[in-house]
C-alpha cells in the first residue's frame, strides 16, 4: 500500500522510526528541504497517487499549517486517513470520525502490532475484491466471477476463517487430498498443487503454501519445509545451522488461484533469522523464525503481534488486488 506520512519538522525523528516500521509498504513523505509552488504541486501529486494519509498526529502537527493543508486535501480527494497519536492530545475535529492508533510510549512490539493491524483494516476495504477499484476496467469489462462459485482448497478450518474475514465474504471450501510435488520452490508447489485442485473441482479455485527458506541452505527446505521439519525436528534445525555464519532465513506464503483461464501465483515474504535453539509455543517451524526488527520469535509472539507481520497477509493482499482488477464479483 502507498502511503503519505503527514508530519510536523518537530518530530522528525519519530517519521523515521515509523517509516522503519512500515517497511512492507511504498512509503513517502516530505523532508522539506524547500517551500514553494512546485514544492506543494509535489505535496499533492503524492497525496493524490497514496492509497493512504498517515497523520502522525502530535501538538506540533495539529498547529502545522503544511500539515492542516496535507490532510484538506487528503480528504478532498476522498483518501482514508489513519491518524496515528505519537503524544497525548486531544484529537482534531478534521481526524475525529477515523480511527486512532496510539502509539504514545513508543514502537514497542505491541504497537508496531497495533500499527500494522490498523493501517491492514484501511489496506483490507482499499483492495476488498467486492468493491471496484478506481480507475480499473470496467465492470462489464471484467470476467464475471460469481463469489459462490470461488473455492478455497483446504481442511484447514482456521484458514477459512481467516480468509473469510479478509475477503469479508463466506468461501465454499474443497477438502481434498493434494499431492505436494517435491520443490523447493513454494510457489512452484503452490501452482501444482492448484493445478491439481481445478481438474477435480473444474470451478475457480485457490490453495496457500508456506515455506521456511534458510539462505545459508540455497533456500531449503523452501516447499519441501512440512516434509522436512516433521522427521528431522525444530532443534535439530537450529543445531543444523551452528556451523554457519548466515542465519537469514524467510518466511514465505504463496497463494495460487486458477480459473480455467489464467493460472497466478502471490507471494508473500518476511525476512529474518533462525535462533541458536527453538522459543514459543508456536505450531509448525514459528519457534525458530525471529521476524527481522523483532527479538522474538513468531512462536513468542501473542496473535496480533504474529498477524501484523504475516507473510500470509501479503501474499492476501496481492490475491485480493488481483481479484479486485480482473473480476466483477457477483
Amino acid at each position: 500500500m502507498r502511503i503519505f506520512i503527514s508530519y510536523a519538522h518537530e518530530d522528525t525523528a519519530k517519521v523515521m522510526d515509523v517509516r522503519r516500521a512500515l517497511d512492507i509498504h511504498e512509503v513517502w513523505f516530505d523532508h522539506r528541504l524547500s517551500i514553494g509552488q512546485e514544492w506543494w504541486n509535489e505535496i499533492e501529486r503524492q497525496i493524490a497517487a497514496c492509497h493512504c494519509l498517515l497523520f502522525l498526529m502530535s501538538p506540533a502537527s495539529a498547529a502545522s499549517e503544511f500539515c492542516q493543508k496535507e490532510i484538506e486535501t487528503a480528504l478532498k480527494l476522498d483518501k482514508p486517513i489513519a491518524p496515528v497519536m505519537i503524544e497525548p492530545m486531544d484529537i482534531p475535529e478534521k481526524v475525529r470520525k477515523f480511527q486512532v492508533i496510539s502509539i504514545t510510549d513508543g514502537l514497542s512490539t505491541e504497537n508496531t502490532a497495533k500499527l500494522l493491524n490498523g493501517l491492514f483494516e484501511i489496506e483490507r476495504q482499499i483492495f476488498n475484491p467486492m468493491k471496484q477499484a478506481r480507475g480499473h476496467t470496467s465492470a462489464s469489462e471484467k470476467s464475471r466471477l460469481t463469489i459462490s462459485d470461488l473455492y478455497f482448497a483446504t481442511s484447514n478450518l482456521r484458514k477459512k476463517q481467516m480468509y473469510e474475514q479478509i475477503l469479508n465474504t463466506e468461501l465454499q471450501i474443497a477438502a481434498l487430498n493434494l499431492e505436494d510435488i517435491q520443490h523447493v520452490d513454494a510457489g512452484e508447489v503452490a501452482l501444482k498443487k492448484v493445478q491439481q485442485a481445478y481438474e477435480i473441482l473444474r470451478k475457480p479455485v485457490f490453495v496457500d503454501h508456506s515455506a521456511l527458506s534458510i539462505r545459508a541452505w540455497g533456500g531449503f527446505p523452501g516447499g519441501l519445509t512440512t516434509t522436512f521439519i516433521v522427521p528431522v525436528g525444530l532443534n535439530n534445525i537450529c543445531k543444523m545451522l551452528q556451523p554457519f555464519d548466515d542465519k537469514h532465513a524467510d518466511s514465505i506464503s504463496v497463494i495460487a488461484f486458477q480459473d480455467g483461464y489464467l493460472r497466478r501465483k502471490f507471494v508473500g515474504i518476511v525476512p529474518g533469522e533462525i535462533p541458536p535453539e527453538p522459543r514459543g509455543t508456536g505450531y509448525s517451524w514459528n519457534n525458530i523464525f525471529i521476524p527481522s526488527g523483532f527479538t522474538k520469535t513468531l512462536g513468542e509472539m501473542t496473535e496480533d503481534e504474529m498477524v501484523s507481520i504475516s507473510s500470509r497477509r501479503r501474499a492476501m493482499i496481492e490475491f485480493m488486488r488481483f481479484l479486485q482488477g480482473n473480476y466483477e464479483l457477483v
